[in-house]
């Protein structure tokens, strides 16, 4: 090498020292508490897609038996937030404790003014970073049990409901005379310090939530979502949603998105701040099964599906095309024929192969022939896969092929996780992809569709257990679960090695489960 061109190599070492390094992007996140959904599902979707995640001590996280500590979790984001390069927060988490303790607290007002005035500390603490805030309408259940709401709800929970749902009928269509009767009979049946007490906590979240918008407007937060957490079409949830929708039509859908759920909202503004952070916008294209499709009104919410996705979709960063040529993602949407969700665990969901059952599963494996990526929402029944679909789907050896699959709880909670980890998908390894698959499938239709009933009613009641507190039952029934679901794998879920699996009870009930994968050696 003659000397000019040592000179030139030299000045080159010497230039790529002086450069600065590529960082990996960080997200700052606080979920609605600690269960996995909220908070390790999201933190391994975020650390898959390749991006650092920062999360709060768990111990300060509202958990089953304890409430959110939201004084130490300002502390821990505002000591934090100037490393983030995006701030995604539960404002249920911030201002109130929890998802949990937003439906129970006990909060004056100076306390919720003070933790309100800290998200506009946040943002002069660290003014280029982008700030994401989740927030829930407090929902209006149709009963409740084992402590996640006050405790006169489990005894007047369903007359609270009809009380509130006759009311917004009346506002938006009127009532019959019938109607107007039971509205009076209803009334009198809840004690009216309960009802109050119900009543002025549902003011206070609502005014927090009008000033989120406030704050959405005057560019505090980048985006803001308000889910509206467990709703129907009539309801004081539907009805305080309204309110809030008109209060903030001058939003654009650039900066605010309000859907049912609650669960799922997360892990869609996860997924906006990454979507921001590497400035694209997924192009997806929407397929329905046979049936009612969009047209489906799902249980536990208020408006059409199609509306849901539709919503769900711009809310992460994305948007809808209709036959686009070349879709960063297509989400296949499994709707009941009927249009009527029913529950996982009922005999409507044995596994039957129908001709339309074929026909759907054809379409979704020639998306696939064409090198498309596919998202699954499976929301044909509430709380759990149709057996129907995914047993088609393994038959045809397709379960490992998707982008993301999702059929858990609610048809929106479905919806934001198969959106969120589809669009993710495209930063992921095939081993990651595969792993956040395998969690889903193993809690959405082996657990949720099939195994919690059996253990239910083969394990729990027999011992004389109870499904929302598990207590001493807790080792025996982990075993039983872990057990079956291992069974489940190695008869349906052909890449995965059963003893990779691990099961545990994080809140104590049989509702949810955690469902925790090894890595592949």
């Amino acid at each position: 090498m003659n000397h000019s061109k040592s000179i030139l190599l030299a000045a080159f070492l010497f230039c790529l020292l002086l450069m600065p390094t590529v960082q990996a992007k960080t997200l700052l996140y606080v979920p609605a508490d600690d269960r996995p959904v909220s908070l390790e599902y999201v933190a391994d979707t975020v650390k898959a897609a390749k991006l650092d995640i920062m999360t709060p001590p768990t111990a300060d996280l509202a958990s089953r038996n304890r409430g959110g500590d939201s004084y130490q979790l300002w502390q821990w984001v505002l000591d934090n937030c100037k490393q983030a390069d995006a701030i995604i927060l539960s404002a249920d988490t911030m201002i109130y404790g929890g998802l949990v303790d937003s439906r129970t607290h006990h909060l004056f007002n100076y306390e919720l003014k003070a933790r309100m005035d800290n998200f506009r500390k946040l943002k002069e603490l660290n003014p280029t970073a982008r700030i994401y805030v989740f927030s829930t309408i407090m929902r209006t259940p149709k009963m409740s049990a084992g402590g996640v709401e006050p405790p006169y709800y489990e005894t007047y929970g369903e007359n609270i409901f009809q009380l509130t749902a006759l009311q917004d009928k009346e506002e938006v269509q009127g009532l019959t005379g019938e109607e107007q009767k039971r509205l009076k009979e209803v009334r009198e049946l809840i004690p009216r310090d309960d009802l109050n007490d119900w009543l002025d906590r549902r003011s206070k979240n609502f005014r927090m939530n009008t000033e989120l918008i406030d704050m959405t407007r005057n560019n505090i937060f980048s985006y803001l979502i308000i889910g509206r957490d467990d709703t129907a079409p009539f309801s004081q949830s539907h009805k305080e949603g309204r309110a809030l929708t008109k209060s903030a039509s001058d939003l654009p859908a650039s900066k605010f998105g309000t859907f049912p759920g609650a669960d799922q909202l997360g892990m869609v503004l996860v997924t906006r701040a990454i979507n921001d952070l590497e400035t694209r916008i997924p192009i997806v294209e929407v397929h329905y099964a046979l049936g009612s499709g969009s047209d489906t009104i799902p249980t536990y919410e208020d408006q059409p599906v199609g509306k849901t996705i539709i919503a769900h979709i711009v809310a992460a960063g994305g948007i809808v095309m209709l036959s686009p040529q070349r879709p960063d993602l297509v989400l296949v949407v499994n709707t009941p024929v009927n249009g009527v969700t029913l529950e996982a665990d009922s005999f409507s969901n044995l596994p039957i192969s129908t001709p339309g059952m074929h026909r759907f599963a054809d379409e979704i494996q020639s998306y696939l022939n064409t090198g498309k990526k596919i998202a699954i929402a499976d929301i044909a029944f509430g709380n759990g896969a149709d057996n129907s679909l995914l047993h088609e789907l393994a038959g045809r050896h397709l379960l490992e092929k998707f982008s993301s699959y999702s059929g858990w709880n609610t048809a929106s909670n479905t919806i934001g996780y198969a959106v969120g980890q589809g669009m993710l998908a495209r930063d992921m390894s095939d081993q990651k992809r595969r792993n956040l698959l395998a969690v889903r499938y193993l809690d959405d239709w082996s657990y949720q569709a099939n195994i919690r009933s059996q253990v239910d009613s083969e394990v729990l009641y027999p011992q004389g257990g109870s499904l929302v507190y598990l207590n001493q039952l807790t080792p025996l029934l982990t075993a039983e679960t872990e057990k079956r679901i291992r069974s489940f794998t190695k008869a349906n879920i052909d890449w995965l090695s059963p003893e990779r699996i691990h099961v545990s009870f994080p809140w104590n009930r049989m509702f949810e489960v955690r469902i925790a994968v090894d890595p592949q050696p």
